[in-house]
């Protein structure tokens, strides 16, 4: 997952502290209990000035309805079950709408109920004021929407659920919290592409689909023959013997497929950096897409300290796997090429094809680049830039870095 990199020009959202001020404002206080709050702090600040005795009047006015509307509200603290039914991921940038499912198993009914989510993480926002649950008879269930902004790529926790009531003052909410939790995941933005062309050779590789999906050696059927001396009787097909009462065996060839490998450079040592790795996990997510919807095996590396490697592609996994892994990648503080070389290098004769998406181009990229070439295995190497469009590095650029 992204790390968040302090700042002090980073949006005010993203403070912890005021975060943590904005989620309790926005806990405890319905919309008209803030207006109040407003009107209160405004008076205060204005009797800095001198003491008037409409502006006491009023402040101790205001301060005193929103103490009586939370020592009201306590005993209609709601009782109430509640679960999230989230919906499959989204991307970073989109907005999550979800489903959560009030019940109430008490004896009496519950009125004027808003459900919302607290503490959430920075990366997930608010888009709209709580849904409000007029009443809620006893033994009753109701479900209401949800929309969380989800700004960056990321695995997450959603723990505090609370449920309030806002009856009887409308000011201040009478507050619960659901002990449940939910993991939320938030694939990296779509670089769309409609088509990718991979420069590739036919390798072949032990046990064809059969290496996706079981351990042993297999071939692919491919039709049937008269029986020779010397085949073995399981190879006997029954339902043509049956046909023309003669011997037949069934007849095998080996399948050839491609295997190809998609290396990401997660090196960041900085907010602006950071922005750039986004880009390019975004338009690895875009290749992935594109690769797992043709006949390939795609091996994934993340290459920054350390490196780890995942096989997706047929029968291993889906494209929805590949997301999964680039929404929790963590950047590193450098690339370490020599642990690169060492994964890659012996994969070399059995892979077609090797794509890398990285931020920066490097000697020691390039030198990784020229040996995996001059193994046999062909390149294609895209740099994501700060701004504009990625670049595809043609050979003889590879060379001349």
């Amino acid at each position: 997952m992204a790390q968040r990199r302090w700042s002090f020009f980073m949006p005010a959202e993203e403070h912890g502290f005021i975060r943590a001020l904005s989620d309790r404002y926005h806990g405890w206080f319905t919309p008209v209990g803030r207006v109040v709050l407003w009107a209160a702090l405004a008076t205060g600040f204005l009797l800095l000035g001198g003491l008037v005795t409409q502006l006491v009047l009023f402040f101790s006015f205001a301060f005193c309805a929103l103490g009586l509307g939370l020592l009201v509200g306590l005993p209609f603290r709601p009782r109430v079950t509640l679960t999230r039914l989230l919906p499959p991921p989204v991307s970073a940038g989109d907005t999550l709408s979800y489903r959560v499912r009030v019940h109430n198993p008490g004896r009496r009914p519950v009125r004027h109920l808003l459900v919302e989510e607290r503490a959430l993480p920075a990366e997930l926002r608010r888009v709209e004021e709580p849904p409000l649950i007029d009443v809620l008879a006893p033994g009753a269930s109701t479900e209401v929407t949800l929309r969380l902004k989800c700004t960056t790529r990321g695995v997450y926790v959603l723990g505090a659920l609370q449920v309030a009531s806002v009856f009887p003052s409308g000011l201040v909410k009478g507050t619960r919290r659901s002990g449940a939790t939910d993991r939320v995941l938030v694939y990296p933005r779509f670089t769309p592409l409609e088509s990718l062309d991979v420069p590739h050779g036919r390798n072949h590789q032990p046990g064809g689909i059969a290496v996706a999906s079981r351990v042993g050696d297999s071939t692919e059927f491919s039709g049937t023959r008269d029986w020779h001396e010397g085949d073995r009787p399981r190879d006997i097909h029954w339902p043509s013997f049956a046909r023309t009462g003669r011997l037949v065996v069934k007849e095998y060839q080996e399948e050839f497929f491609v295997r190809l490998a998609l290396v990401l450079d997660v090196q960041s040592r900085s907010r602006r950096e950071d922005v750039v790795l986004e880009r390019a996990l975004s338009l690895a997510a875009g290749l992935a897409d594109v690769l797992a919807r043709q006949e390939y095996l795609l091996d994934v590396f993340a290459a920054g300290p350390r490196v780890f490697q995942f096989q997706a592609g047929r029968a291993l996994a889906h494209v929805e796997h590949v997301l999964e892994i680039l929404a929790a990648l963590e950047s590193g503080e450098r690339l370490d090429v020599d642990a690169l070389e060492a994964v890659l290098l012996p994969e070399a004769s059995r892979l077609s094809a090797v794509l890398f998406v990285v931020t920066r181009w490097e000697p020691e990229r390039a030198a990784l680049v020229a040996r995996l070439e001059a193994r046999g295995v062909a390149v294609r190497v895209f740099v994501v830039h700060e701004e504009g469009p990625p670049e595809e590095l043609a050979p003889e650029a590879r060379r001349a870095a």
